[in-house]
């Protein structure tokens, strides 16, 4: 599917949401938390669950041993990042939402500078601390934050969400000045992810960017490079998905309580935090190795 297709669909989601919003129509915490569990699960995962094809593209894998070798690397990444957040839950969320922006900027490498897909992908993630600073100091401390660190975030949080307010509109000031435009979709595109951010509630707009925007561009990305259909590519996807949902299960019979809306909450995050590392490692390499 052409990529102006994921941002019209988004668009379309989007639109949905804000009406929903402005005729006061929200979904219990319980649904959206158990409606965020499935999206990634279902549109996510599929997008690293490419990583061992990229690892060969990039000659890591040429042979069994060499294949074993790089599973373990990945594997024991994830888990060292795992181990990192359930030692320093504080420390792990700050390093999460760098990384994070770092991962996301590449969403837009091909249309804009550097500086302002940094300024983006820093809206994108810390736009829900300016309206919603009472709902994540919440969700952070299910994720074993204390109260006082989970606040310090969410400063930090806002800074970086006026840093990359600023260094957009930077941008486009350039842009005007030197008589250029950006793609219209794209423009669109990035508004309505402003406006995401501010305005929906944190579950909702991490789901519908991770989810309809940020997974399937890289899965186009990716199914382009490997020619390979997108179809087949979810097809070859489905083996680390329904492996990743067997761990998840054994995960919540060992570190489950009673409440299952905290379980999947905290181990949805903790989990892509631990898959994020090892992927955003793989995924740069492979940007470089395109330059």
């Amino acid at each position: 599917m052409n990529k102006v297709r994921y941002t019209q669909i988004f668009l379309c989601v989007f639109l949905l949401c804000i009406i929903g919003a402005l005729l006061n129509l929200h979904l219990p915490e319980s649904y959206m938390i158990v409606g965020l569990a499935i999206a990634v699960t279902l549109l996510g995962l599929p997008h690293g669950a490419l990583d061992f094809s990229v690892a060969k593209s990039l000659k890591l894998i040429s042979s069994f041993n060499s294949a074993l070798y790089f599973i373990l690397v990945y594997t024991a990444i994830s888990a060292f990042s795992i181990a990192l957040w359930v030692g320093f839950p504080a420390t792990s969320l700050g390093l999460f939402f760098c990384v994070s922006i770092y991962h996301f900027s590449t969403d837009w490498r091909n249309t804009m500078p550097r500086y302002a897909r940094l300024g983006m992908a820093s809206i994108i993630i810390c736009g829900s601390s300016i309206m919603y600073s009472s709902t994540l100091l919440t969700l952070f401390t299910l994720l074993f934050l204390t109260a006082e660190a989970a606040n310090l975030i969410i400063q930090g949080m806002q800074i970086m969400f006026w840093i990359g307010i600023a260094a957009f509109a930077y941008f486009i000031v350039q842009l005007l000045k030197a008589n250029l435009t950006l793609d219209k979709l794209t423009l669109v595109e990035c508004a309505a992810l402003v406006i995401s951010s501010l305005t929906l509630t944190p579950l909702l707009h991490f789901a519908l960017y991770f989810c309809l925007l940020h997974s399937p561009k890289h899965l186009d990305d990716v199914s382009e490079e490997l020619q390979l259909s997108v179809p087949k590519a979810i097809i070859l996807s489905l083996p680390f998905v329904a492996l990743t949902i067997v761990l998840a299960v054994i995960l919540f019979e060992f570190f489950g309580v009673n409440d299952v809306n905290v379980d999947l909450m905290r181990w949805i995050f903790i989990g892509l935090f631990g898959l994020t590392m090892s992927h955003m490692l793989l995924i740069n390499l492979w940007h470089r190795s395109h330059r």
